[in-house]
């Protein structure tokens, strides 16, 4: 099955590039050098992914996922920058966005990211859940990233050399942080009561860190 994309990104260098290479890899693409031209493209042809500039003259990236989610529903979206931070990046995500890459990207690696963004989305077109919005809720808070930080660079670690390690001294406030990341799947505690970080805990601090980069 040959994916549809439909690619704004208003660096007409990067754009070509990108086309080329994911029409090597495959896709049948469509480009674009804005929000607005790709909304309007999109409101006569049906694609599988939009592949979108954060950052585009006029109306952003991620300001016209809402409007695109209206046209196509099942529509997969994936939004590229070089200005990555977590918050826009937890900024884009709760706004629909299926996945965040930051420039510059390996094409190969996007060529996948496609595909699996596609592949996550076959067997439920529902928008982000309960579940979901708990995980981006643990993200936009400092402590609970400064928590996952140090559980990333340590592995394992008690309770109190988390709270030394993480600069806290109120032990009530930081018990309610951590309920936080337990809670959205991202944080456990083993029977000996030592904290770590699930798979998903590490999944998202390596796209974090990835992000920070930048």
């Amino acid at each position: 099955m040959t994916l549809s994309i439909l690619l704004a990104e208003d660096d007409k260098q990067l754009n070509a590039a990108v086309e080329e290479a994911l029409t090597f890899e495959g896709f049948a693409v469509t480009s674009c050098f804005s929000a607005e031209e790709a909304l309007d493209i999109a409101q006569h042809r049906k694609f599988d992914i939009a592949l979108f500039d954060l950052v585009m003259p006029g109306v952003t990236g991620v300001e016209a996922i809402a409007s695109l989610r209206r046209l196509q529903p099942s529509i997969g979206v994936v939004i590229t920058t070089a200005f990555a931070t977590v918050d826009t990046a937890v900024d884009a995500m709760k706004r629909g966005a299926d996945d965040f890459i930051t420039k510059p990207f390996n094409l190969p690696t996007l060529a996948t990211t496609l595909r699996r963004v596609q592949a996550q989305r076959q067997p439920s077109m529902a928008l982000p859940n309960a579940a979901t919005n708990k995980v981006f809720s643990a993200l936009a808070n400092p402590m609970r990233r400064t928590v996952m930080e140090q559980l990333a660079l340590h592995k394992q670690l008690k309770f109190m050399d988390l709270c030394r390690l993480s600069g806290v001294e109120n032990h009530t406030q930081f018990n309610f942080h951590l309920r936080q990341l337990k809670q959205s799947g991202l944080v456990e505690q083993s029977v000996s009561k030592v904290y770590f970080l699930t798979l998903s805990g590490e999944q998202m601090m390596q796209f974090i860190t990835l992000s920070t980069k930048n």
